[in-house]
């Protein structure tokens, strides 16, 4: 039987091992934060799209907003007046992306039926509502559009967006203000939740069949892999994928050949990993109710932690900005921080 002595000891010795434990858990290598501006908004915040002045927020359940980076002036829309003079509402915006080069913002209305908003911003203070997309635009869950560089006919705008199980490709006639259709649709595996493209491919991201290749000239399969967890959002950058994978955090794939690409590294975070953006050396990810991740990358097969923010509570997504992190937060609005 131990005596009083050594349980008292066994106890203390509990206690100190946990209390240690709690700071190693909370503890952070360094401060590279620093919060510069927090704006409350109406509406859950879900997605940002940048430009080189602005940065575009969707709201769900409370329309749009974009937030001028060099000031901080916030406007905010729950609807905007048609050429036509009639009435367009903006209620459960869930994606967004500018075309600022071309005037044009592209967003992603779930409400009633799926659609895509297509807004004329040439006059900045009178935004104007161009037309929507719709049809085979059920269950969107990412879409950009991009500028295409020294176009050689009238479609000056390309665009992409999953929905469902496919990747849809399309291009918009700059001239007549038209979106001219899906030209190409990649069906996938299972749900498109996100993707990237460069000069040659599209890297798709389906949630437990990993990350999926294919060709960008005629959409053919070029290869995957499959990853830890669901893949949900991925941003491409040199020869590497960065994948966020809601269970398991931060995956990193090395796509030199994309016909065989591999993990070569990856790095849980807790809570639900889902956002993503990448500048220079820093990966920021969005997970949840574990806050945002930011990670130095200079080496990818060896990704280190250098903050894990929690104080800017349950964050949806992320974007980099001139040497600025943007997070969009379910309970604390759209927070800006200084990178350190």
């Amino acid at each position: 039987m131990l005596n009083k002595p050594l349980i008292l000891l066994l106890l203390i010795t509990v206690v100190l091992i946990s209390s240690c434990a709690d700071r190693n858990t909370n503890w952070q290598d360094q401060e590279v934060l620093t919060l510069v501006k927090q704006m409350p908004v109406v509406g859950d915040p879900m997605d940002i799209s940048i430009d080189d002045t602005n940065a575009y927020i969707a709201l769900d359940q409370g329309g749009f907003s974009i937030i001028n980076m060099t000031d901080y002036g916030y406007r905010w829309f729950t609807s905007l007046t048609a050429f036509d003079g009639s009435v367009v509402p903006f209620i459960r915006v869930r994606n967004v992306s500018s075309v600022k080069t071309q005037n044009k913002l592209f967003i992603n209305e779930t409400d009633g039926t799926d659609l895509i908003h297509i807004i004329d911003t040439t006059v900045f203070d009178s935004l104007r509502y161009l037309d929507s997309i719709t049809g085979a635009t059920q269950d969107v869950r990412c879409l950009k559009f991009f500028d295409i560089p020294n176009p050689t006919n009238q479609f000056t705008i390309e665009g992409m967006f999953t929905a469902g199980r496919k990747l849809n490709y399309g291009l918009f006639d700059g001239e007549n203000n038209a979106w001219l259709g899906i030209t190409m649709g990649i069906s996938t595996p299972a749900t498109a939740t996100g993707f990237d493209v460069n000069a040659t491919h599209f890297f798709v991201t389906t949630e437990q069949r990993g990350l999926q290749i294919y060709d960008k000239t005629d959409g053919a399969y070029v290869g995957s892999v499959v990853l830890p967890g669901e893949a949900q959002k991925t941003i491409v950058s040199g020869n590497y994928a960065y994948v966020t994978c809601q269970q398991s955090g931060l995956q990193i794939v090395d796509i030199s050949n994309p016909a065989t690409p591999t993990i070569v590294s990856g790095i849980d975070t807790e809570g639900y990993a889902t956002g993503i953006d990448i500048y220079q050396n820093m990966v920021a990810v969005s997970s949840g109710i574990g806050g945002v991740y930011l990670f130095d990358v200079t080496s990818p097969s060896n990704p280190i932690l250098m903050q894990n923010l929690t104080s800017c509570g349950y964050s949806n997504t992320v974007k980099f900005f001139n040497g600025k992190l943007i997070v969009a937060s379910r309970d604390n609005g759209v927070l800006i921080y200084r990178i350190d």
